[in-house]
């Protein structure tokens, strides 16, 4: 199993860019955008328990975020549409208890149906392998999140069985790990 590495690079002004989006840290002006954005009921209907998070949950969410990215160089952060700098919604790496690493993205339900998750998978998974050089990603989708479980099937992750709650497991190995 992977686990945190305290040695990455100390954290830039943003991760990556894809062509319609930039992946950064959080700041702590992103409180009220997250708040709007993980406050919402049908934006978190398959995250978690399933209940939108509180301002007092999205500030601490921005913290631990912003600590995790300062001691191991990558975390969970903002997605801002690069045209407009408007943010849309958060992705990045979550680290559970002694297993590996497991992407997490969601968007407002105006960026809905655009394609954003399959370009956000594709950079996280470029991002994980090429620059973390991290040996495998995971991600856990609830059975009901079709179209997060076709994102994950078409980027090559593969499902594996997990008997937990009404979620899935996906896994892809960094091909590079061999």
């Amino acid at each position: 199993m992977s686990g945190p590495r305290p040695d990455r690079r100390p954290p830039a002004a943003e991760f990556f860019r894809t062509p319609r989006l930039v992946f950064r840290p959080f700041a702590p002006q992103d409180l009220d955008d997250l708040a709007r954005v993980a406050g919402d009921p049908e934006v978190v209907r398959h995250t978690d328990d399933g209940r939108p998070l509180d301002r007092d949950i999205c500030a601490l969410w921005i913290a631990r975020s912003r600590a995790n990215v300062a001691k191991f160089g990558y975390g969970t952060g903002a997605l801002t549409d690069r045209g407009s700098g408007r943010f849309v919604g958060w992705a990045g790496f979550a680290r559970p208890e002694g297993g590996p690493e497991e992407i997490i993205y969601g968007f407002e339900t105006p960026a809905w149906g655009r394609g954003l998750g399959s370009e956000i998978v594709g950079g996280l998974v470029r991002y994980a392998f090429e620059t973390l050089n991290l040996p495998e990603i995971r991600a856990t989708v609830h059975d009901a999140n079709v179209a997060s479980r076709r994102i994950l099937l078409k980027a090559g992750f593969e499902r594996r069985p997990w008997p937990e709650t009404a979620a899935c497991l996906y896994v892809l190995a960094n091909p590079a790990a061999g």
